[in-house]
């Protein structure tokens, strides 16, 4: 048994794993999934995963790190504070961690990022984010998510660790993910993690789109050294 952190990224909440964590619980593991004040452009990076290590306050046992997208930085933060932790890195960004000079192309061409507002957030349009980030997820599922984002605000100060940190890690990413070309989590997973990566069918939100399938991936991972 393991508890899984997971970790959302930007302009969502906690509530974005809820399809997750049914099927990790009957594999028999527990979860957690709070919320970090992404929002906020004065919020530093300490300060944005206070949630996490509260909620892991007191847990004993194997600890899972599940990062999404844009907080494979906050997802790092957290295991590093963390003894003997296993950090997975899902359909992730990986912005903090220095690609070489021959690293792919980060993005997709021509995905339509929503505007930034004078103190650095982003915010989406509701109906622009539904065809961009949810093209999968049946229409009145799209739309609560919509309804929920959040601006997304890069964190004050530096990220503060000097490079990933030295704990076992895991790297998913997803074949069709509209955020992230597929070469880039290649890249990132064999060049500067040192690991290979897991591949997976589907789209940026795997843990909405088919959460089953995904916690299939998972739990053999909870016994298994990626990175010692």
């Amino acid at each position: 048994m393991a508890t899984f952190c997971l970790i959302h990224g930007n302009w969502h909440d906690g509530s974005c794993w809820a399809p997750l964590i049914g099927p990790l619980r009957e594999r028999g593991h527990d979860a957690v999934a709070p919320d970090l004040p992404l929002e906020d452009p004065a919020a530093s990076w300490e300060l944005r995963i206070d949630s996490p290590l509260r909620a892991l306050d007191g847990v004993e046992g194997q600890v899972v790190v599940v990062a999404h997208s844009a907080s494979s930085g906050y997802g790092a933060l957290v295991a590093d504070r963390l003894s003997n932790p296993l950090l997975v890195h899902l359909c992730p960004r990986l912005g903090q961690f220095r690609a070489p000079p021959d690293a792919p192309s980060v993005f997709r061409p021509g995905f339509p990022f929503p505007p930034r507002r004078a103190d650095g957030a982003n915010v989406w349009d509701p109906e622009a984010a539904i065809p961009a980030m949810y093209p999968r997820l049946p229409r009145d599922t799209a739309e609560q998510l919509a309804g929920r984002l959040r601006p997304a605000a890069p964190p004050a100060g530096a990220f503060p660790l000097p490079s990933h940190p030295e704990v076992r890690t895991a790297l998913i990413y997803a074949t069709d993910d509209e955020f992230f070309e597929p070469d880039w989590e290649r890249f990132m997973a064999r060049n500067v993690l040192g690991i290979e990566p897991v591949e997976i069918d589907g789209g940026h939100f795997p843990m909405l789109e088919d959460p089953e399938s995904l916690a299939a991936v998972l739990d053999p991972l909870v016994s298994r050294s990626p990175r010692a």
